[in-house]
């Protein structure tokens, strides 16, 4: 009996034993994910101070968006980025922008990182003032440079 009361206490422990993960998300802590999640944080803020140089610092050259579109007349690369931003943040009022980190998958020098976006946004137009928010996941894909930096190639 004492044997057995070990024995379960000991799966008990081991079942609640779990890696270490960075401090408020989901992440494995590791010094690659701590960059890589490092770089996403220079984007939210470069993004929060409406810094289009400093977030085109952060691009891939091979930087491309689809838009979540099967229509290929709102795709852009790197060099439609800098237009996108401006015009977009031209119009922004207000922002918050909130990321929660949830998994970083690495392969073959390109991360993946799976979030999930909490923010609003409040964007001037022709018929005043509109406000949005956004709860959604959301991925990012980032690639290592030769410079040993993480650049996006999307997501952005």
């Amino acid at each position: 009996m004492r044997r057995l009361s070990l024995l379960l206490a000991a799966a008990a422990l081991a079942a609640c034993a779990h890696r270490d993960q960075i401090p408020n998300t989901t992440v494995l802590d590791t010094q690659v994910n701590r960059e890589i999640l490092r770089t996403i944080e220079e984007y939210r803020t470069r993004l929060l101070e409406h810094n289009i140089d400093g977030l085109l610092v952060l691009a891939s050259q091979t930087y491309f968006e689809d838009s979540g579109t099967p229509r290929a007349d709102d795709d852009y690369g790197y060099d439609g980025l800098r237009q996108v931003l401006t015009s977009r943040l031209q119009r922004l009022r207000s922002l918050r922008y909130d990321i929660q980190y949830r998994n970083v998958t690495i392969k073959d020098g390109v991360a993946e990182v799976e979030v999930f976006l909490n923010g609003s946004f409040e964007l001037a137009s022709e018929t005043g003032e509109r406000y949005r928010r956004v709860n959604d996941y959301h991925r990012f894909k980032l690639e290592r440079n030769a410079k040993d930096k993480w650049k996006f190639q999307s997501g952005m």
